[in-house]
């Protein structure tokens, strides 16, 4: 690697070290990220090729492994990179959530609207509360398949036994779809609830993610329709 381009990459880092990504344009974000991955060449042109395939910083984030790939420049190991950020910023966000009373349904909506980053297939999850509306756990009990509501039931049961709750919010995501919930979502939804209301668990809310925002069936009155 030339001086020229050393000198370039340390000018970006006490930049970023200095004032934080504030400061940068898109491209200069992804160009820095990627002096960690590409030792030898010129990032700034990689990095422009990146958004100018995908439009955004977070359509770059969004962009499958093998679309990354797609980019001339962009190697294995540097998709994977940036592939990580995403899902580290989940879980960074998850877990200072962990703790969160959810006894509004914004302070709901606000949970779950980090707890799907970074993630390009559908997942079903439950969050299992104490009785003053504390987060106990947030569990993954489906991952990119669909499931009956009897199998769906006896997760969240499982999970709702191990966390000793008997309130839980359910929640999926619709990665490349809007949140309104399909006819599919609202029957899944009432036969879920009629199968936990026996073992007396509470289904309080159910909550979709999609690109254009964060649905509660609660707040739509979905749920209390149900009963």
């Amino acid at each position: 690697m030339d001086a020229p381009h050393e000198g370039h990459r340390q000018r970006l880092r006490e930049r970023f070290l200095k004032m934080g990504f504030d400061s940068f344009e898109p491209h200069e974000m992804f160009e820095l990220l990627l002096t960690y991955s590409i030792p030898r060449k010129n990032t700034n042109l990689i990095a422009h090729r990146l958004i100018d395939t995908f439009g955004s910083v977070s359509a770059v984030f969004d962009a499958s492994i093998e679309a990354l790939m797609s980019v001339d420049g962009i190697s294995e190991n540097s998709a994977t990179l940036i592939k990580m950020i995403p899902q580290m910023l989940r879980f960074y966000e998850t877990e200072i959530e962990s703790t969160k009373c959810l006894n509004t349904i914004e302070k709901v909506r606000e949970y779950f609207s980090v707890a799907f980053i970074g993630l390009n297939k559908e997942e079903f999850k439950v969050c299992c509360l104490d009785n003053s509306l504390n987060v106990v756990s947030n569990t993954t009990v489906s991952k990119g398949t669909s499931k009956s509501a009897s199998v769906y039931a006896r997760q969240i049961a499982e999970a709702a036994f191990k966390a000793n709750s008997t309130n839980v919010i359910i929640a999926h995501n619709h990665p490349d779809a809007s949140c309104s919930p399909s006819d599919a979502d609202k029957l899944l939804t009432r036969q879920i609830r009629s199968s936990l209301k026996a073992i007396d668990i509470e289904i309080l809310d159910h909550i979709i993610v999609g690109r254009d925002g964060v649905l509660s069936f609660k707040e739509i009155g979905l749920i209390p329709l149900f009963d």
